[in-house]
């Protein structure tokens, strides 16, 4: 079969190609819809995904400043209970100085007082 010349101007054989164009204009323009609505989801999982953990991550600053202000505080207090101590101790050498001392002062009294009761006795 010979092809028949339908129009015309002769136009009769580009007739034929339009419908195919169209086609394959609508198959690519479906195609790049898919693909565009496939990245559409992806970049709004992956927006989701960062701003959960961005949230996260603040969630876990908060914590570590809580934890870095609780430990400031005991080390204050830590530091406050050493200052105490050194405290006592030196009022615990005080006081054992003080006793030592009054100790003396006691051995010695009862000495004397000995030795006055030896003199009182040897005058009677």
């Amino acid at each position: 079969m010979a092809l028949q010349r339908g129009g015309r101007r002769g136009g009769g054989h580009s007739a034929t190609i339009w419908p195919g164009f169209v086609d394959a204009m609508t198959g690519l323009l479906l195609v790049l819809m898919f693909v565009l609505t496939i990245f559409t989801v992806v970049q709004f999982v992956l927006r989701d995904e960062i701003s959960g953990q961005k949230d996260q991550l603040a969630e876990l600053a908060s914590e570590v400043a809580s934890l870095t202000s609780a430990l400031g505080l005991e080390q204050d207090r830590a530091a406050t209970l050493e200052g105490d101590l050194a405290e006592a101790n030196d009022m615990s050498v005080a006081q054992a100085a003080l006793i030592a001392s009054l100790t003396a002062e006691r051995d010695a009294n009862a000495q004397a007082l000995a030795q006055a009761e030896t003199k009182i006795t040897g005058f009677e």
